[in-house]
């Protein structure tokens, strides 16, 4: 079996894998070598991008926390997540009347680290974005004329992401469905929706493609490709959550400079107002979970 080595860290009883893309790409390639063999079955992967509104969910949902911590890889998406772990990484003071202002002044210079020195941040824990791994994982599937099929987003999303990719991608063999509704355990909420995801499933093992992208929505996407992998003819699965949006090109990707100082969150609630509660629960919320948990334990 194709092992790969990284650092593991833990926040918030979420386990985060801190590695390279490369590294990421040659474990892939290498589970990869595998599909359609005798042992593929035992090569099947799969990959999640906890971030910081995701580890949140988790704090509620043993489920969705056991699902991440065993996955092959889990990927932080966000700079948040390097930040929080540069927080605990720190010595508190073992005296409770200074723990809190400490902390305070550790939690502080951290802050400033986001704005002005994330390098100083991304050290400890290496920050993977989704949608970043999700393309050079097309680049690599094209190189090698892999089948992948994506699945999830909304208003057909994924047929439009497969049309604006083949643009550029001639080699690989994609497929899409947008796949049916699901309540907040993976579970279809009607029997219209059972129907659509049975067709899914036959649809998916016809194919029999090496990389899944799936699109749900976390937690939905986590448990749903809990739920199925077994039954899934494929080599790999990745969850993506709002991947499809920007290759589909609904949404505008931020500035290269306001993504660097770790202000994707700050364009997102400029761009997308409706997502101000989600945005909320990345910052402050996520970010005073973090302080409250190393105050307390």
């Amino acid at each position: 079996m194709i092992k790969i080595t990284h650092k593991q860290a833990n926040i918030l009883s979420i386990k985060l894998s801190s590695t390279s893309k490369v590294r990421a790409l040659r474990f892939v390639r290498g589970r990869l070598s595998l599909f359609n063999k005798n042992t593929a079955k035992k090569a099947k992967f799969v990959i999640v991008t906890p971030n910081p509104e995701i580890v949140i969910k988790a704090q509620k949902d043993r489920e969705l926390i056991r699902i991440i911590n065993a996955a092959n890889l889990s990927l932080p998406d966000g700079i948040g997540l390097a930040a929080a772990y540069k927080f605990v990484s720190f010595r508190a003071p073992k005296w409770k009347i200074l723990r809190a202002p400490v902390l305070l002044v550790q939690g502080f210079m951290v802050g400033l680290a986001v704005l002005f020195g994330d390098r100083w941040l991304t050290k400890d824990l290496n920050i993977i974005k989704g949608r970043e791994l999700f393309l050079e994982l097309m680049k690599l599937a094209n190189k090698k004329g892999w089948r992948v099929f994506l699945l999830g987003g909304e208003d057909g999303e994924a047929g439009i992401a497969v049309k604006n990719l083949q643009k550029s991608l001639k080699k690989v063999v994609l497929e899409s469905a947008q796949g049916p509704m699901l309540d907040e355990n993976a579970i279809p909420v009607s029997r219209k929706d059972v129907k659509i995801e049975q067709d899914v499933v036959r649809s998916i093992n016809k194919l029999k493609p090496h990389l899944l992208f799936v699109a749900f929505g976390a937690p939905k996407q986590e448990k749903w490709v809990d739920k199925w992998m077994e039954n899934l003819s494929i080599g790999g699965a990745m969850v993506v959550g709002g991947t499809f949006n920007y290759m589909a090109k609904k949404t505008a990707l931020p500035p290269k400079q306001m993504e660097k100082l770790g202000l994707e969150w700050l364009w997102r609630l400029i761009t997308q107002p409706g997502r101000a509660k989600r945005i909320f629960t990345a910052f402050p919320l996520f970010p005073l979970k973090v302080y409250w948990h190393r105050l307390t334990h």
